[in-house]
């Protein structure tokens, strides 16, 4: 839905890159070593706040600018070298739910290394929550407003690289007090604040433009996908306030994270093909019922949500294993190689 003013800014470098990849590069090589490199970028921020030196702090920052810049240029070279596939909307946009998974992990651990805030948690949601509605609102309305995602990525980076730019207590560091309404607080207390309404707001207009639009008859089907993310989000507050947070707080973010991750994915393939989104789902099963389970005072032992968090990621593999054989079978193209020249 059009180019932002930072994205016209971008488009020459990103055009530049795309025209010195030579032809024989797949372009979904491209998207999935920009995956790579921003999965990557969550356990370098874990490991640059445990160890503590400036230097590993722009780890992150550039490998989720290299993933951006991978994003921005797989589809313009494959337009360049007539690679263009269906499947490469499906690799670069499936892609992207896992990023947003692992940006958000990158982020979450620099506002606080220990994660113990509960208002981090419904960030993380609320972050996820925008995303997944995008997807939903292009299921629904025709169209993906893409608006927004290169500052996003710039403000990834910039919070991820404080630690590094202001030393490793950046955190800590409070706002000058001639600052109207967050003057005195901690640097990063704000941006959660901020994070959690200007995506809690797209999420809502989503949901309400979805709603106008769909007839009267159809609104609870429409709006179901609204119901999957509110279940979700209360599972991950409950174990906000748990003892799971208390004793393994990555854990618990991993877990929520990793469901976040097949909720979008799964609503990004929807969108793609135009599939309905169904009513019950078999991914939020480990997360939904663990957490009840929890809630219910059954005392669940770690072992457990380890056990969730290996389903949660053989569940994200099948996925996309599956949906990868048919679309290469039935459009008979590479996954990873050079797309042929067709005559």
């Amino acid at each position: 839905a059009g180019y932002t003013w930072l994205d016209e800014k971008m488009d020459p470098f990103w055009t530049w890159v795309a025209r010195r990849i030579p032809r024989w590069v797949s372009p979904n090589l491209i998207s999935v070593l920009g995956g790579i490199c921003c999965a990557l970028a969550a356990p370098m921020t874990v490991l640059a706040n445990d160890l503590r030196q400036d230097s590993l702090y722009f780890v992150a920052p550039a490998l989720i600018f290299v993933y951006m810049t991978c994003d921005a240029v797989d589809g313009k070279h494959a337009r360049n070298t007539k690679q263009s596939t269906p499947l490469g909307a499906v690799v670069d946009h499936g892609i992207d739910a896992f990023c947003a998974f692992t940006t958000g992990i990158a982020v979450t651990v620099t506002a606080d290394p220990e994660l113990k805030d509960p208002m981090l948690m419904l960030a993380f949601c609320m972050f996820h929550g925008a995303w997944f509605s995008a997807q939903w609102g292009e299921l629904m309305l025709g169209s993906l407003d893409q608006r927004g995602i290169t500052e996003g990525e710039f403000a990834s980076m910039l919070v991820v690289s404080l630690p590094g730019l202001l030393g490793p207590d950046a955190r800590l560091h409070r706002l000058p007090s001639w600052i109207p309404l967050c003057g005195g607080q901690k640097v990063l207390e704000p941006v959660t604040i901020a994070v959690v309404v200007l995506c809690a707001g797209v999420s809502l207009s989503f949901a309400v433009r979805i709603a106008c639009k769909v007839k009267a008859g159809e609104i609870f089907s429409a709006t179901c996908p609204l119901l999957h993310l509110l279940l979700h989000t209360m599972a991950a507050m409950h174990l906000a306030g748990g003892a799971l947070l208390q004793s393994n707080p990555l854990l618990t973010f991993t877990v929520v994270g990793m469901n976040a991750a097949l909720l979008m994915t799964k609503m990004r393939f929807m969108a793609t093909f135009r599939v309905p989104w169904p009513l019950l789902h078999l991914e939020m099963v480990p997360l939904v019922l663990t957490a009840a389970m929890d809630a219910g005072g059954l005392r669940v032992p770690l072992l457990c949500w380890y056990l969730v968090l290996l389903v949660e990621c053989a569940l994200l593999w099948r996925m996309w294993q599956r949906l990868l054989q048919r679309i290469c079978s039935a459009l008979n193209v590479p996954f990873l190689r050079e797309v042929p020249e067709r005559s």
